[in-house]
């Protein structure tokens, strides 16, 4: 492969979305250590530990060869024993002295004195990356698998279900709905658009079960006169935004969640979760969170057309539109 093909490849990077692919950055490092403080914080859990165990064994490995550089340095140490060398690395850097062993030799003790200020530093990182993991408020909001064009209080309508799943209270808690698309400017150019939704409550002074986000489809929507065809030819998304003051932490916590067309049901309602036990305590069921099942609909009117009738219902294979 030429170099510049090479060094091209090298600098792209995927960006993925709720697990799905979303876009691939090219001309950017491929890896992320331009911002490792960024890095370390978002990784899981798992590989922070695994490459935090890697640089402990790295460190401990360079300094291990640095002691059998000079055979006889170490007290008690065997010479020429790498794990001699390597385990009183251990120990110097974890400034553990367990006194067996001890460096004698000015080189020794340089090289002693390096790995005990490594490891200070090393201490005083790994711990304040771990707070910022642990102190950093999330907010465990589960959102609908699908997001419905359905009928509501006699309107077509945009629905979707937000749940709070860590059990606390979310205060003044605030939704916004976004579509984008794309669309074609008047000089010729493609671009994607973003127009904002407007919700029939988009703000709640607590948030602590589910939360129906509602967008009624009148003649002020940008998805009025819409069909499934047409959302589907504009790549339309959908890009949901929650916030609120999370109760416990008294700190402002975020969630999102971005549908595509595929995320799209028509013609459904989410199925009821919550019930009233006879304790007095309401049940909230997560375990069919994302279920739905048919709208009943009264009798079609001209205005949720566009909704209740399927693709290819009308010419052209579109549905009618209002």
């Amino acid at each position: 492969m030429p170099p510049h093909k090479r060094l091209a490849r090298l600098h792209q990077r995927r960006i993925t979305v709720d697990g799905r692919p979303f876009a691939t950055l090219k001309g950017v490092p491929a890896l992320r250590w331009q911002d490792p403080y960024h890095f370390l914080l978002s990784i899981s859990w798992g590989g922070f530990f695994g490459l935090a165990l890697a640089v402990y064994l790295v460190a401990n490995l360079v300094f291990a060869g640095l002691y059998l550089a000079d055979p006889g340095g170490v007290t008690n140490a065997r010479v020429g024993s790498f794990a001699d060398a390597f385990f009183f690395s251990v120990q110097t850097l974890g400034t553990m002295g367990y006194g067996v062993m001890a460096p004698k030799t000015v080189y020794a003790n340089s090289v002693a004195a390096a790995e005990s200020f490594t490891g200070m530093l090393g201490v005083a990182q790994i711990t304040g990356l771990i707070f910022a993991r642990f102190s950093r408020p999330r907010a465990m909001i589960l959102f609908s698998r699908n997001i419905l064009f359905t009928q509501h209080d006699g309107y077509p309508v945009l629905m979707l279900r937000a749940g709070n799943t860590r059990g606390n209270q979310i205060l003044e808690a605030r939704a916004s709905v976004s579509v984008s698309t794309m669309r074609i400017t008047e000089e010729g150019a493609l671009m994607r658009g973003f127009e904002e939704l407007t919700l029939m409550r988009a703000k709640s002074p607590l948030f602590a079960l589910s939360w129906t986000i509602v967008h009624r489809i009148d003649e002020t929507s940008p998805l009025y006169g819409q069909t499934e065809w047409t959302l589907r030819q504009g790549q339309a998304n959908f890009i949901v935004l929650l916030s609120g003051t999370d109760d416990s932490y008294s700190q402002t916590v975020y969630g999102r969640k971005i549908y595509d067309m595929d995320d799209a049901l028509w013609g459904r309602r989410f199925v009821d979760i919550i019930n009233t036990r006879d304790d007095g305590y309401r049940l909230l069921d997560f375990d069919r969170f994302h279920e739905t099942e048919p709208q009943r609909l009264p009798a079609k009117t001209p205005a949720d057309a566009t909704l209740a009738d399927k693709p290819g219902s009308g010419p052209d294979g579109a549905a009618p539109t209002a």
